[in-house]
């Protein structure tokens, strides 16, 4: 299917061109409705690091397009697109095409597209759209009565919508310089609606080959407004455990932040922002049209540990309970941080049976931080491997004694353990004396 359109200008289609000489254009006019059906046909939002979702946000916006439409156009940024290609026409055309859509489409505005989009369809088909994908496949799938039906009613939809259009301008390069730039304009962009950094390292591509380590049945929120239930910054911070093994052996560029283990737990934020530089170095990977590609393959190597990690984690949280009465006397549904009233599950989901207890997590993140003592680095072949793989550890074994009367010292309180550095100590401790 041809994935070019072409539609009509409410204003000038001129080109604005770079006063910094970038090769870089824009043109800021605005569409009606009738143009907005035509856009969508092909424009998605997978340029755009964020998914929108229906909420308070999109019903303002319904309001306005339903209660005071001519005002729409003072009220909202509209819609920010970006195309590889995009051609002037006569009377105010456009020709812009959406072929590629990892860099061509909605690269801000998804929350009005989003209502523009459920506003149109519940006008004109009486369909409640749940969400974008849920829209999108209803545009694709009656796309021809949407725009028959808007043609017979458009006078009922009196209002305009802003859209600046960003493409590269027909100069030699300029194609290379719209792929390197535009994940950083499009983020740039999202800032004020603080978009996080989770999301502007999946769409600069730090996350693929982390993606490629861990199994598709952990549903994982890569991109903000997907649908999951693991926070990509949970996983992330866990991944810091083999990064944190390289540093400690001088295998990571110098240049890369000072973190401690305390901040898989209390500073996930330091985690992935830890990551995204890490990534980002040129020693680490190649950045090809706003994408960066990992090379260094003590990295790569690095991080396919972390799905025997995700499992530990799980095995862990769920043993934790009877290895707690295993290594000293006392009842840990006693303890007042535990609620031995309800059950809980693994939080990676890797376990399906759930446990008597619901417990903070913070008991446990020691042990796993502990886990870079099980690894080794294999000179000859540049090569991150388990010396004990977590997943497969007898959990019975490790000697928690000394950790649990550590919990005892601190009053059972989760803060001092999920942050204190002598839990961490003694977690590394334990897990040499299973490799001595």
């Amino acid at each position: 299917m041809d994935q070019n359109i072409i539609l009509k200008l409410e204003h000038s289609n001129q080109p604005q061109t770079s006063p910094q000489g970038r090769k870089i254009s824009k043109i800021v006019s605005g569409i009606c409705p009738g143009n907005f059906i035509k856009l969508l046909r092909f424009a998605d939002n997978k340029v755009n690091p964020r998914s929108a979702v229906q909420g308070k946000i999109t019903e303002s916006i319904i309001e306005t397009l339903d209660g005071q439409p001519e005002l729409y156009w003072f009220k909202t940024k509209g819609l920010l697109l970006a195309t590889e290609s995009c051609e002037s026409l006569d009377r105010n055309r456009i020709r812009i095409s959406f072929a590629n859509p990892e860099f061509e489409g909605i690269m801000d505005g998804g929350h009005n597209a989003l209502a523009i989009a459920s506003y149109l369809l519940k006008k004109l088909c009486g369909f409640k759209a749940k969400n974008w994908d849920d829209c999108k496949k209803y545009w694709e799938k009656h796309y021809d009565e949407i725009q028959e039906k808007y043609t017979e009613r458009c006078a009922e939809f009196g209002f305009t919508i802003p859209v600046e259009i960003i493409f590269p301008n027909g100069e030699d390069g300029s194609d290379l310089e719209f792929f390197d730039t535009i994940s950083e304009i499009c983020s740039a962009r999202n800032n004020n609606v603080e978009l996080k950094e989770t999301a502007k390292g999946n769409k600069v591509g730090l996350y693929d080959y982390l993606k490629k380590s861990i199994s598709p049945s952990f549903p994982i929120i890569w991109k903000t407004g997907e649908s999951g239930k693991i926070p990509a910054q949970d996983v992330i911070s866990l991944a810091i455990i083999p990064l944190l093994f390289l540093k400690h052996h001088l295998l990571l560029p110098d240049n890369s932040k000072s973190i401690t283990k305390v901040s898989i737990y209390s500073g996930k934020g330091k985690c992935v922002e830890f990551f995204n530089e890490v990534l980002q170095d040129k020693k680490v990977s190649l950045l090809d049209k706003g994408s960066f590609t990992i090379q260094d393959e003590r990295v790569k190597s690095s991080l396919s540990l972390i799905e025997d990690i995700l499992y530990f984690f799980d095995r862990l949280y769920v043993e934790f309970p009877n290895l707690y009465h295993l290594a000293a006397p006392g009842k840990f549904g006693r303890i007042s941080a535990v609620d031995n009233g309800k059950k809980s599950k693994a939080p990676f989901g890797t376990i399906a049976e759930p446990i008597d207890y619901v417990y903070p997590h913070a008991y446990i993140f020691p042990l796993v931080a502990g886990l870079d003592k099980l690894m080794k680095y294999d000179e000859a072949s540049g090569q991150i491997s388990w010396k004990i793989n977590p997943r497969d550890l007898d959990l019975k074994k490790p000697d928690l004694s000394q950790y649990v009367e550590l919990i005892k010292m601190v009053n059972f309180d989760p803060q001092k353990v999920g942050k204190g550095i002598a839990f961490y100590n003694q977690a590394e401790a334990i897990f040499e004396k299973l490799t001595a």
